[in-house]
């Protein structure tokens, strides 16, 4: 399973990568269809009428990946700690190989996202359709790429790592504990939200708290150190956490 030549961080995130690939690709190929389909039928007016004035449809579409993540975060540990310690992996390094996969499949999520906003774009255009968000963002069009990529790349981080404290937390303690921590587990993504000021929860904090988001600065600093909680949590959970059969 390990490689000599590399850190065993770069080898544990790379066969983790390479386990998860097939899920990954399939999961994008489904998504792009169904989505393909919608402006298909949008285009031909058979979902909307000649006078269609709409609202981002792309913007509505990553409650799915988010949910995606978070299941896949949740299958991390007790998928891969065993065989990895196994290996003669230590779980310190474990702990950091997860941490770059978090880094690079949110990565991945955040650019697919990010083409698909002038893509959209392009479509309004070339039919005249008033293109507007729903809800607030760090960006405010589809041409901000980076803050576009900012975004969503600390909301899926948030929400991956919710998923992996959630299997660190059953895989660490015994299923009543594990319950209590899977539901305090879903606020890193919460926070993550509320940092950021956006979708729903910025909707409810702007609209109708009055609450304005801070400078983008700040706002960077705060994601930062939810996404280091994240993986500060997920080490207590394992540093020295027994290691059980594989539960899966």
């Amino acid at each position: 399973m390990s490689d000599k030549r590399k850190h065993p961080v770069l080898n544990v995130a790379q066969h983790i990568m390479y386990s998860y690939r097939w899920t990954i690709i399939l999961y994008w190929i489904i998504f792009i269809l169904i989505y393909i389909g919608i402006g298909v039928l949008t285009n031909s007016e058979a979902i909307v009428g000649s006078d269609f004035e709409g609202q981002e449809i792309w913007e509505s579409t990553t409650i799915s990946p988010r949910i995606f993540l978070l299941v896949i975060g949740i299958l991390l540990t007790p998928m891969s700690l065993a065989s990895f310690v196994s290996s003669g992996v230590t779980r310190r390094h474990f702990i950091g190989g997860v941490s770059l996969v978090l880094v690079m499949i949110s990565a991945i999520f955040s650019i697919m996202l990010t083409i698909g906003y002038p893509v959209e774009q392009f479509i309004y255009d070339k039919n005249n359709w008033t293109l507007e968000l729903k809800n607030p963002h760090l960006f405010s069009s589809s041409s901000e790429w980076g803050l576009i990529f900012i975004e969503y790349f600390c909301l899926f981080f948030a929400y991956f790592g919710s998923g992996w404290l959630i299997g660190s937390g059953f895989y660490r303690f015994n299923w009543k504990i594990g319950v209590l921590i899977s539901v305090v587990s879903i606020l890193p993504g919460m926070a993550m939200e509320v940092v950021l000021s956006s979708d729903w929860i910025g909707n409810l904090l702007q609209s109708v708290l009055g609450v304005e988001r801070t400078s983008l600065a700040v706002v960077v600093i705060f994601a930062l150190l939810v996404m280091a909680c994240i993986v500060a949590l997920n080490y207590l959970m394992l540093r020295r956490v027994a290691i059980k059969k594989k539960l899966f």
